[in-house]
């Protein structure tokens, strides 16, 4: 398990050097947050309460949403465009990616580097 976390970490590293990201974190089913952290001199909008809280909400959302994939196909990301950022989650079978980047990201884009990033994963795709 230590060498999943540590492919993790690396993954998240990774993920932030790519302009106009903010944090990348890695969620287990339980809306825990296992790895990751925002980029160096950015800091969290929200208190860590409320990022604890977003995890869980967010991990929530992405199970609600897993009832229609049968009828509509499995999901490949969830997006939101805020007034501050764009928040990005993909999930994966174990896990659910989080990347939070500055509002006028480019969402595909971001989305094919992050795949490229975690290929430690067996489910995703670069």
């Amino acid at each position: 398990m230590t060498e999943n976390i540590e492919a993790l970490e690396k993954a998240c590293k990774q993920v932030l050097q790519i302009p106009k990201i903010r944090s990348t974190g890695v969620l287990n089913k339980m809306g825990r947050r296992v790895a990751g952290g925002f980029k160096e001199g950015v800091t969290s909008y929200l208190q860590d309460k409320e990022n604890e809280m977003m995890y869980v909400q967010l991990t929530l959302e992405y199970l609600m949403r897993k009832d229609f994939d049968e009828g509509l196909g499995a999901m490949d990301y969830i997006a939101s465009r805020r007034a501050k950022v764009t928040m990005i989650s993909i999930p994966t079978k174990d896990y659910l990616i989080l990347i939070s980047g500055e509002r006028d990201l480019n969402v595909e884009d971001i989305i094919r580097r992050v795949n490229s990033a975690f290929t430690s994963l067996p489910d995703i795709r670069p």
